[in-house]
């Protein structure tokens, strides 16, 4: 059966002939704006990690479990190296060039993802990354935007524009790494227009992947705070696919879609509470796309 859109496992398969799976690591890596002591207005105490890391322990440690769940559970055999938590390139290029190295030695990867933001990319770090590559390894690098309006990055403190995101890819782009882009759909203020125009935006440049995320306003943030006072509400489980799909037929058809919805955190308020799991999420957006005939890039 044809795809409606261009989904990261089926990528995975042809791109390594068997499932691979993400092996995520937490390097103790900070964040500029929370150096400031002003984090993104969405954005929980915890930073974005798998489960599992919440066990903590060396990186060593972290790959050595992760990779035993992912054995486990899934029969895993082939692994990417993933870098999530917090913003990976925020540190001296020696001292990341020490980590990287020190966490591709602990098995055979096939690739490298590093998570970070716009303003932790610059010539020197690109190049770093880059460098990776000459091993044989495919290089990632997931490239927070979150919104191509800059008066909404301005609202949430991102801490960065749009114009920086675009200049961060381009850099990546000429040392031949690849980027995946998160958007944040239903952000404060924003509905369909601004879901059309980041997935028109990012497909404008040289991205191979998103990460749609929708909006989980966590206890803790600033953005919970607005929510209880009434100043916002996070778009429901039917209006964040209205704006997923929307999204979605804007989306430059060789995009790979890697992400469809978040994980509720875990042991902490948030809002919406009901949010459903994704595989609901997957099927509903399948039918939703056939029901209009529709499908990713047809816009």
């Amino acid at each position: 059966m044809e795809e409606l859109f261009r989904r990261y496992s089926s990528w995975l398969v042809s791109r390594y002939g068997e499932r691979t799976y993400r092996v995520a690591v937490d390097a103790g890596f900070s964040c500029p704006v929370r150096d400031m002591g002003a984090p993104c207005a969405y954005c929980e105490p915890g930073g974005s990690r798998a489960p599992y890391l919440a066990q903590g322990g060396s990186v060593r440690d972290q790959i050595t479990r992760g990779i035993e769940f992912l054995k486990g559970r899934y029969g895993a055999r082939g692994f990417l190296l993933y870098f999530q938590a917090y913003s990976n390139t925020h540190a001296p290029v020696d001292e990341l060039r020490r980590i990287y190295d020190d966490a591709l030695g602990c098995s055979d990867f096939k690739g490298l993802i590093v998570a970070t933001r716009p303003d932790c990319i610059d010539r020197e770090r690109s190049a770093l990354l880059g460098a990776y590559r000459d091993r044989g390894l495919d290089v990632w690098v997931e490239l927070g935007l979150q919104s191509a309006n800059d008066e909404t990055l301005r609202r949430i403190n991102r801490g960065h524009s749009r114009g920086r995101f675009d200049e961060a890819v381009q850099l990546l782009h000429e040392y031949g790494v690849e980027v995946t882009a998160h958007l944040i759909l239903g952000l404060p203020g924003e509905g369909l227009d601004d879901a059309v125009a980041g997935a028109e935006h990012i497909s404008r440049l040289p991205v191979g992947g998103v990460k749609f995320h929708n909006l989980v306003v966590v206890e803790g943030t600033a953005l919970y705070e607005q929510y209880l006072a009434g100043e916002f509400s996070p778009p429901d489980a039917e209006r964040y696919r209205e704006l997923l799909v929307a999204a979605i037929e804007h989306l430059r058809e060789d995009i790979v879609v890697i992400r469809l919805t978040c994980d509720p955190p875990r042991n902490v308020a948030y809002a919406p509470q009901r949010l459903p799991d994704k595989a609901t999420v997957y099927r509903q957006l399948c039918d939703d796309l056939r029901q209009r005939r529709s499908r990713q890039g047809i816009y």
